[in-house]
Formats: C-alpha cells, sequence, structure tokens
C-alpha cells in the first residue's frame, strides 16, 4: 500500500511540474497592436449629449459615439462612447470612454490637446484634435497599453466636430 501511494505521489508531482510551465507560459501577456481611422461621429446635439459648463467657455459632452475601423490584433469596426470635458475654443480637455471592437472591450481615458489648424489640398485650413491616452482590456483578462489618435474635421459654429475629414488611431500594449 505504502508503494502504491509512493507512486502515485510521484506521478502526481510529475505530471503537476509538467503542466505548470505550460500554464505560466499561456498567461504571459502577448504583445498588442492595433491601427485604424475613425469614419464618423455622432452629431451634436446641445441639451442632449454636449452642454455647456456654466459660464466658464468649457462644454461637457456624454455620451457620444464614435466610429472606425482597426486592422492588426483586431480586425474589425469599432465603436468608442464617450464623455469630455472640453474647452471650446481650444478643444482641449479630457476623454473618458468604452471602445467595443469584435468581441473585446476597453476602457479608455485620454488627454486632447488644444487643436491646430492644418491645409487641406482644397487650400483652406481645417482643424486638428490629436488625442493621446491609455487602454486597460475590459473583461476579458489582463492587457493594457497606449493609444494615439488625430482627426482633421469639419466644424459647426459652435466649433463642434461635424464631419471626419481625415484621421488615424493606434493602439499598442500587451494583452
Amino acid at each position: 500500500m505504502k508503494r502504491r501511494m509512493l507512486f502515485f505521489s510521484l506521478a502526481l508531482v510529475l505530471v503537476l511540474t509538467a503542466l505548470m510551465p505550460g500554464a505560466a507560459l499561456a498567461a504571459k501577456p502577448q504583445p498588442f497592436y492595433a491601427a485604424g481611422v475613425i469614419t464618423g461621429i455622432e452629431d451634436t446635439v446641445i441639451g442632449e449629449n454636449a452642454f455647456p459648463a456654466g459660464e466658464s467657455g468649457r462644454w461637457r459632452v456624454v455620451g457620444r459615439e464614435i466610429t472606425g475601423q482597426l486592422s492588426g490584433d483586431i480586425n474589425a469596426s469599432f465603436v468608442m462612447t464617450y464623455r469630455a470635458n472640453v474647452e471650446l475654443a481650444t478643444q482641449a480637455g479630457t476623454l473618458h470612454g468604452d471602445l467595443v471592437a469584435a468581441d473585446s472591450s476597453f476602457r479608455v481615458n485620454g488627454k486632447i490637446q488644444s487643436l491646430e489648424m492644418v491645409p487641406t489640398p482644397l487650400g483652406i485650413d481645417l482643424p486638428k484634435l490629436t488625442i493621446t491616452g491609455n487602454w486597460n482590456l475590459d473583461g476579458k483578462g489582463p492587457g493594457n497599453g497606449d493609444f494615439e489618435a488625430w482627426v482633421i474635421f469639419v466644424p459647426d459654429e459652435y466649433g463642434h466636430v461635424v464631419m471626419i475629414v481625415a484621421s488615424s488611431f493606434v493602439m499598442e500594449g500587451k494583452w
């Protein structure tokens, strides 16, 4: 009986030793990269998804959607629902949101830089916004990284984004 117990214990130890390195390697985060474009933005509806923040010159944006397309480790269209607090004159501020692409969900936090005017082939200057920040994989295990995006857009009379003319969106990190 003792011999059988010893043999069983030894076999169990060997099996567990063989399995543990494989499990540890499987859990190691892998590099993540996805790049694409921002193709659309939900209309600004003052009083519904954009509100002046008193007399401060700032605006609160809530529940506005951005759409686009990613390629790389995720090949899919995406929707990001975001909220922001920006200075209307410069569009500088903060951005927080949820991005969904294929079966992955990300939490994003970013900083919107002051807009700059850039020339276009049509001979007119349009505003460009640059947004940098970080992301965390939501609910599917560990994963995090950084993102960088920019959009050149046509503004309305208040300076809100109406139509996106050109853009870029890049996510890098580990998952």
